[in-house]
């Protein structure tokens, strides 16, 4: 079976996660404009709560997503450096945790509004799966 020496899989996190990102980034402004009709006469908090958080041109978002990116970059980072350390384990680890909260975070979003939200496909199909072999390598 082929295993990636675990510095270079913790790396690969960063691609994986950008890939998330682009789907994100390229899909959010489009879908915030097909999916208003869905929540114009609505009176569901979270419904609104959550289209509001999508309703954002792909620029906006790409600026947010820098920050995310830069985050997430200097987490591996240090990770990568000091793969013996307890601190950057718990650091990583707790990271990673997020990861899996956000990608659930995806779905149950899809489920309350009833359709595809931006960055659903990769979340599922990338991130939870890849997020998931790296706690299995790590643990």
């Amino acid at each position: 079976m082929f295993a990636l020496e675990i510095h270079n899989a913790i790396w690969l996190f960063l691609v994986i996660f950008m890939l998330h990102d682009f789907e994100e980034i390229i899909s959010v402004e489009n879908w915030s404009h097909k999916t208003a009709h869905l929540v114009e006469n609505t009176s569901n908090h979270f419904q609104l709560l959550i289209w509001n958080f999508w309703k954002i041109d792909s620029h906006s978002f790409a600026k947010r997503d820098v920050l995310i990116f830069l985050g997430c970059s200097i987490i591996v980072f240090l990770k990568v450096q000091t793969l013996q350390s307890g601190w950057s384990d718990i650091l990583f680890l707790t990271f990673l945790s997020f990861v899996l909260l956000h990608n659930l975070v995806h779905i149950i979003q899809t489920l309350i509004l009833r359709t595809y939200t931006p960055g659903l496909y990769t979340a599922i199909g990338l991130v939870t799966p890849y997020t998931i072999y790296l706690l299995y390598r790590l643990l």
